[in-house]
């Protein structure tokens, strides 16, 4: 029996003792976590989310394939396809450019794109990555000039692959509005550009 008191002594201890820390832990986290809150960053805010793709646009001529955003509308500028979000902060367009005489393939298609957009919008030509399978990835910046209202910053960037003496051009621009959905964009729509 002496035994069986002293488990049970030192059962309701154990159980005392957490009963206790617990209600120590509760009391506490609240001044506990507003401190720690105070000392912490926000946490960082998500990048909308980017529409699906709901369908295909095929050139006219036959040149290529690529999705389109759901949401988005389809029209030209000149022979060239421009999608656009309903809001206006995100658009793309794929434009196809002769290969220029370069130095590397990669330059030659900077160069492509560089002339293909070069007089449009202030746009200037930023950093350059390669990309998986060939062709490289191009950051721009320009500016947006619509009537009467002010110039205002664009972004983008633009994913460039040769096929034999021509260039493929994925542009995609955002105004400040969409420039979180630019990286998604091109990494989703680059996915979806077919060339026969």
């Amino acid at each position: 029996m002496g035994r069986l008191t002293q488990r049970l002594g030192l059962l309701f201890l154990a159980i005392l003792a957490l009963v206790i820390s617990f209600g120590l832990s509760q009391s506490g986290s609240t001044l506990d976590s507003r401190a720690l809150a105070q000392g912490n960053a926000p946490p960082p805010a998500l990048a909308p989310a980017l529409p699906m793709v709901s369908g295909s646009f095929e050139d006219p001529q036959g040149r290529f394939q690529i999705g389109i955003l759901d949401g988005y509308s389809v029209s030209t500028v000149g022979a060239t396809p421009l999608f656009q979000a309903a809001d206006g902060s995100l658009a793309y367009t794929v434009a196809v450019a002769p290969l220029l005489a370069n130095s590397s393939p990669e330059a030659a298609m900077v160069a492509a794109a560089e002339s293909t957009f070069g007089a449009g919008e202030g746009f200037v030509a930023g950093d350059v990555q390669p990309i998986a399978g060939g062709g490289v990835r191009v950051n721009w910046s320009g500016r947006l000039s619509q009537g009467a209202a002010p110039p205002q910053p664009i972004t983008g960037k633009i994913f460039a692959r040769q096929r034999d003496a021509q260039v493929f051009l994925l542009m995609v621009a955002a105004t400040s509005a969409g420039e979180a959905q630019v990286a998604d964009a091109i990494n989703a729509l680059g996915s979806t550009l077919t060339v026969p």
